[in-house]
Parts: structure tokens; sequence; C-alpha cells
């Protein structure tokens, strides 16, 4: 690929595909009860319905249903903070989840702090009873599976919905352990699996005791009884296990991983002489700048993991995990609850959510309209039904939806992210060759991409669709380069990214690092058709020809047609299309034609005027380019200029 201009820089952006819809960015739903029947997202509806329809043609059916239940059945609303609460059930049981719900929150707040302005809000959906809420959950063989409840995260819309008939603890428990995630989701830094599991199975333990008194780290006897006969994981082993191993599901959070996680970070966090919690942040911290995780957590925690291994083990034999309980003060908490009635709107996002998370989009579109037409200036509605459009590649629409969340004032890292692939659908498809993309526009994805980044500081696929662009924009800005290797911590070994940042150097004046560290990249799986290696492989091409091309113009001003010749001849014995090949081909020929000349000149000053003559004829005669025409016409006529027998050879 050619990368002498703004459109050709822009080129390389649609030779793989550097951008993806993040339409399932989140979790799936988690499930609570006997069932495991997975919920399907948003990224495969079975229907293909059009968004306008929505707005203006909701069927009338549909809508007269909803009205005549928000009619029969008062729901209310209580709200604290982050947390609403809509429920038939009435307001004293709304207050109380509405206070755990907060507590539960501040309490985790204080042990392990998250930015709370990054925290994306969360309706708790209470239903009376099973039947109640079966319309919502995942169908397991065509019924509605048994469940106690969901925690549905759907593009970053949070809905739990409990069924108010149940009150089990593991619904509790995995509410819980999804609740920490979407706490631990706000923070910045590095957080690797086993402390984000186990930071979850431990505060999921939460309890109030009293009035005054709340608690974490209560034992959780599966784990206790799985690690007295299974075989710990190496701590090593433990450290590095990533979301794609077969040690990990989270689906069902069974097996030694979980129990090991859980009871390491219980350690940590509340063993009597451990390193605690202090450690653990400055873990976190040096992990984003020490060279080596090892080197991170020795110096964090002060033992190798040899020795903190005996630790763990000691911990686990004295089966002592004790439940600390810290002083509640919830009366502030019961004093900035606000009730009042549930609006349509709130309810019909609410039912559009738990269907997209466990449904389909086609049966929570219809909700998430109304919602859209009732309460313009939520945000979440507009969210998801761009999230649904872009998922079916309607991008059109999907940018004037997603716009229009935005204008709203949304807080989604999912709506900026999408937002930029809505607007360069051309990084999405297959490549096609000679396409090139408008270097403005990729400025403008760019630009939603840094917003989604500064949102989400972990969400990986922002980072992979700055890299993707950085290397075509018009305008890439001075940090990128900055952003990309924050991304690199955040996803260490990620093609797209390492790319990204190769891209970058090439770009900010750093070429040849940039091209050493395309080569590293590239050596390590040179037939991967990963799309990163795919992406670094066109910009290692494009800038190893971008070298050549600046090497050959610095030889030609320098006089130095061999190595030209020698330049050429490299370049050539690569792959190149059509239009390069030419190229480098003329380069080589005008090289050899002045070449040609220059000997001419040496035979002229040799007193051999003739032969100078008939060798600058003989090269006229090949019709090479203007160029060498005219410098060989010009000798010529000086040569002209020598009497006959001045130069005659000798």
């Amino acid at each position: 690929m050619r990368f002498l201009g703004k459109s050709e820089r822009a080129a390389i952006a649609s030779s793989s595909a550097l951008a993806r819809p993040d339409v399932g960015g989140v979790p799936s739903p988690r499930k609570i009860g006997r069932s495991e029947a997975k919920a399907r997202g948003v990224g495969a509806p079975r229907l293909q319905l059009s968004l306008r329809p929505l707005f203006f043609v909701v069927g009338l059916c549909l809508w007269l249903g909803s009205a005549l239940r928000a009619a029969e059945e008062k729901w209310t609303k209580v709200t604290v903070d982050h947390f609403t609460v809509l429920t038939p059930a009435g307001e004293g049981v709304a207050r109380k989840w509405a206070v755990e719900l907060e507590q539960f929150r501040r309490g985790l707040q204080e042990i392990f702090p998250a930015p709370p302005e990054r925290l994306r809000p969360v309706t708790v959906v209470l239903f009376k009873d099973d039947r109640a809420m079966a319309p919502y959950v995942p169908l397991e063989n065509g019924r509605p599976a048994k469940l106690g409840g969901l925690f549905v995260r759907a593009n970053d819309v949070n809905t739990i919905m409990v069924s108010l008939a149940r009150n089990a603890r593991e619904t509790r428990h995995v509410i819980l352990h999804e609740a920490v995630h979407w706490h631990l989701s706000a923070r910045a830094g590095l957080l690797p699996l086993w402390l984000d599991e186990g930071l979850a199975e431990i505060f999921a333990t939460f309890e109030l005791g009293d009035s005054k008194r709340y608690s974490f780290g209560t034992a959780i006897p599966e784990h206790v009884g799985l690690l007295r006969v299974e075989r710990l994981l190496p701590l090593p082993n433990l450290m590095t296990l990533g979301r794609d191993s077969l040690l990990y599901n989270e689906g069902e959070r069974t097996g030694i991983f979980y129990a090991q996680a859980w009871a390491l970070t219980h350690y940590l966090f509340f063993g009597e002489k451990s390193p605690g919690r202090s450690a653990v942040e400055r873990y976190l911290q040096l992990l984003s700048i020490m060279r080596s995780p090892d080197d991170a957590f020795r110096s964090a925690f002060g033992a190798d993991y040899a020795t903190m291994e005996q630790e763990l083990r000691r911990y686990i034999a004295g089966g002592s995990y004790h439940k600390h309980v810290f002083a509640r003060s919830s009366d502030d908490i019961a004093r900035e609850l606000r009730a009042g009635p549930a609006a349509l709107a709130e309810l019909e996002l609410a039912r559009g959510s738990l269907l997209l998370g466990t449904r389909t989009a086609a049966e929570a579109e219809p909700h998430l309209g109304r919602a859209a037409t009732l309460a313009p200036a939520d945000p979440r509605a507009w969210e998801l039904l761009g999230h649904i459009a872009v998922g079916r590649r309607d991008f059109s629409a999907a940018q004037s939806v997603l716009a229009k969340a935005a204008a709203a004032g949304s807080t989604s890292a999912l709506v900026y992210h999408n937002l930029a692939v809505a607007r360069l659908p051309e990084l999405m498809g297959p490549p096609i060759p000679g396409a090139t993309v408008d270097p403005e526009a990729m400025d403008r994805a760019a630009a939603d991409f840094r917003r989604a980044i500064a949102l989400a500081p972990r969400h990986i696929a922002s980072y992979e669709g700055l890299a993707g662009v950085v290397h075509g924009m018009a305008t890439p800005l001075a940090n990128d380069v900055d952003l990309l290797v924050r991304g690199s911590l955040h996803a260490p070994g990620n093609a797209m990214i390492e790319a990204g940042i190769a891209a970058g150097e090439c770009r900010g004046g750093r070429a040849p690092e940039g091209r050493a560290r395309l080569e590293r990249l590239c050596a390590q799986r040179p037939e991967s058709a990963e799309p990163g290696l795919v992406y670094a492989r066109n910009l290692l091409a494009s800038e190893t020809l971008r070298a050549d091309v600046d090497e050959i113009n610095r030889l030609t001003a320098e006089n130095r047609l061999h190595e030209i010749i020698v330049v050429a001849d490299r370049a050539l014995a690569r792959p190149l299309d059509l239009v390069q090949r030419q190229s480098f081909l003329g380069a080589r020929q005008r090289a050899l034609d002045f070449r040609t000349i220059a000997a001419a000149v040496e035979t002229a000053n040799a007193n051999r005027v003739a032969d100078a003559k008939r060798s600058l004829e003989a090269l006229l005669a090949t019709q090479p380019e203007q160029s060498v025409v005219q410098e060989a016409e010009r000798l010529l006529r000086e040569l002209a200029k020598f009497g006959e027998g001045v130069g005659r050879d000798r």
C-alpha cells in the first residue's frame, strides 16, 4: 500500500477489520438458580427490524398492552445515588432494597474505592413472583428458565431483576458478585483476573447485621470444601490465568480457580499478618509501571510466589475465614431516598434492557422505542437502540440514534466506540483493494475512541479502534501513542494495539523505531490471519515502502546511481501492487539511464566524443522518460560544439 499522501495513509485502515461493533462488550447476563441457559445478546437478532417504525408505527396491541398493564398494576420507584428500585410490591420493600444496595456500595467504596462518577446507574426490578418475572428470563428448551434473579449488563445498561417470592442465598450472592464487577469496572488501572474474581467473591458475602453494622468476608462453604480436596494451582499459573482459559468459567462459578482466587484475596485483605489491602493497591500501581508482573508482585507483597503460596496454604489449613464487621451509618441513606410512582418510560426501559440481555433484540426494540419517545432526555434507550442498529449493520440509523444518546449526556464508553464504528463502516468489512477512507472522517472516529477510553480506561475495543485509525487520520494527536501504550498494559500481547503504537511512532517522526516494532510483531506469527497481525503486516509493507522511497529520493539528490538501483531491486523483490512495481521499475530504469549518461560524459572527457555521441543516441532510441531525454539532448548539443577533429577518437 502507498502512503505518500493523506488518501494513501487512510487506505490501510480498510485493509483489515480494524474496528468492530461492541454490541456485547460487557458480561452476559448472570443466571441465578438451577438453569444454565445462555442468554442471547444483541449481536444476533432473529428479525431485521427498521429503527424508523419504532417511533411512529408501534403496534397498537403492544402500545395498549403496556398501557393497560401499567394501569392495572401500580409500580413504585425509589431512587438513591446509583440505584433505582422499581416494584409493584410497595414503597416499603423498595426502600429496604435501596438502603441495602447503597450501603453495600458505600462499604465496598470504603475498602476498595472506584471513581463514583464513572459508575453507570443500576435499575433493580422487583417482581412479586416467578410468574411475573417469567417473560423476561432466558428460555430453556422453549420455556422460561427456573431462576431466582438476574443481573443483566446489556451494553452498559445495568438491570437487576429478582423474584420476591424467592430469597435464596445463591440469588443474593450472584447479584452482589456482579455488582462488585460493576463497581470495579469504574477503576482505571489494570486488574488481573484472579483479583477481579477474588474481590467479587469476597464482597458478594455482604450482610447487614443490624441497624449499626454490616460485614464482608463470611466463609463460602463451597470454596472451603473444594480447597480441602483439590490440588491448588501453582501461584504463577493463578496470576497469569486469562478469560480464555478452560479453568475460568464466569457462567458457573465453581472450580479451583474461583476457590483459590477467593482464598488468596481473602488472605490479602483480612488475614492476620497479611500484606493488607494497601499492598494490593500498591501491586496494582506497580503492574502498570514495572517491566515484569513478577517484580511487581515481589515488590508490593514482600515475597516471591513460593513464599506467598506457603502462606496461602497455611491460611487455608487454618480454616478460619473471619468476616469483618464495619460500623454502619445508613440514616443519611434513608433521608436521601426519593420515592414516587414509576413512570411508564422507566418501566419500558427496564423491560427493554432485560429482554435485550436475555431474549432477542426484536423483542426488546418496541419497549426501547417507547421509552425513547416518552423520555428523550434519558440517553439509555437511545444507547441500546443504537447498539442494536450497529449489530445489524444499519450504520446510518446507528449514527443518528447514538448521536442522540451522546447529546443527552451519555456516559457510556460503548456509545462513543460504536459511534466511531458507525462513522466508518469501511473499517468493518472485508478488505477492498484500492479502497480509501477519508482522513477527516478518521479524525472524527479517533475523537470518539478517545472519548470512550476516557470513560472506560479498560475498554480494550476502543484502544483497538484508535490503533486502527492512527496511521490514516489527518491529524493524529501527540498523546495517541501514550494512550495506546496504556491500552497495551491492559491487554498485553494485543497485536492490534501494538501495531497502532508502531503506526503512531511512524507518524510521530520515529519511523525506524516503529518499523522495528512492526518487524518484531510480524516475526512472531508470520502466517497468522489475526486482524491485528494482518494490519501489522500491511503497515510494515507500507512503512518499508515509504523508507525505500525516501532513500531513493535522498540518493537521487546525492547522485548515487548505483545505490538507487540496489534499493529498487530490494523493493522489487517484495510483493507490490502494479502501481508500486511500475514506480520502482521506473526509478531503477531512470538510474540506469542516468548512469549511461554519466558514462558518456566520462567517455567524452577521455576525448572519445564519437563514442559518447553514439551512446547517447542509442539511449534516446529507447525512448526513455522526459528527464533523461532532456539531459541526453543537452549533452549532445554540448558535444556538437566540438569542431570536427577536435574530439576525434584516438
